[in-house]
């Protein structure tokens, strides 16, 4: 069974005068945050003020760049180059580094953002591209987090820039045979069947697919629980009691 696990949201998303899910709760419950920088959600005043919660609450900051797609949240595919990629996320990466700097924390780990992952995870060539960029932070980059499965070039350019995988599973998403994530556009927070997944995963280290199948997760470090749904604090209360109750040790893998 696995001892010691983080917890960890997609946080900073609220944009201008709409709030999305409760940022400031969910900052509290959290071990590492991936942070929106400003293409698929943010803004200014958004990343500086997640900024400074996870200075605020001891949450180790991460960048979560995306695709520029405000309208779907980042969870649109797009046709993009390798160089655009690398260029999109040295600029969000950058602005985040700025307010870091500007607060006085670390930018220690990163994770492209939706249809952006799924993207890094179709060839060598971008997954190159998208280390490349997350590295244009500098040496405070410590790791990157990556789904759990499938292992594949995204896993391989990170291991080969001497980064850190950091392997990571969702249990309010779905997945393929393979344990791919399947992409949805909507999503809504269920903290029992979250529960029951994570219990399962820590357990047994399985994940149950679409098909009903159960396939072997590997070594698991971190648990995502998404900030932008209503209950997230709920859930990832939830998942936290579940998870200390049966003698795991919720910590950021950056400690």
């Amino acid at each position: 069974m696995k001892r010691r696990i983080e917890l960890v949201a997609d946080v900073g998303e609220s944009f201008g005068n709409w709030v999305l899910g409760r940022p400031e709760e969910t900052m509290k419950l959290i071990n590492t945050a991936m942070v929106a920088c400003g293409y698929h959600a943010g803004d200014p005043l958004v990343m500086h003020q997640t900024v400074r919660w996870c200075k605020q609450y001891n949450v180790v900051l991460g960048a979560h760049p995306g695709f520029p797609d405000l309208l779907g949240f980042g969870r649109r595919s797009m046709a993009i180059t390798p160089e655009e990629a690398r260029d999109y996320i040295i600029y969000q990466v950058g602005a985040l580094k700025n307010f870091a700097d500007y607060v006085g924390v670390k930018i220690r780990t990163a994770n492209p953002h939706g249809a952006f992952y799924s993207w890094a995870t179709e060839s060598e060539e971008h997954a190159q591209a998208v280390v490349e960029g997350l590295k244009s932070i500098g040496p405070s980059l410590e790791a990157v987090n990556v789904a759990a499965l499938p292992f594949g070039p995204l896993h391989q350019a990170v291991k080969k820039a001497g980064l850190r995988l950091v392997r990571q599973i969702a249990p309010g998403l779905e997945y393929g045979a393979d344990g791919s994530v399947q992409i949805k556009r909507g999503y809504a927070g269920d903290p029992e069947k979250e529960v029951r997944a994570a219990l399962k995963l820590i357990r047994t280290g399985k994940l149950e697919t679409i098909e009903g199948k159960d396939i072997d997760c590997g070594e698991v470090d971190s648990i995502l629980c998404h900030g932008d749904v209503p209950n997230s604090p709920e859930i990832l209360l939830a998942i936290k009691k579940a998870l200390e109750d049966e003698g795991v040790e919720v910590r950021a893998v950056l400690e």
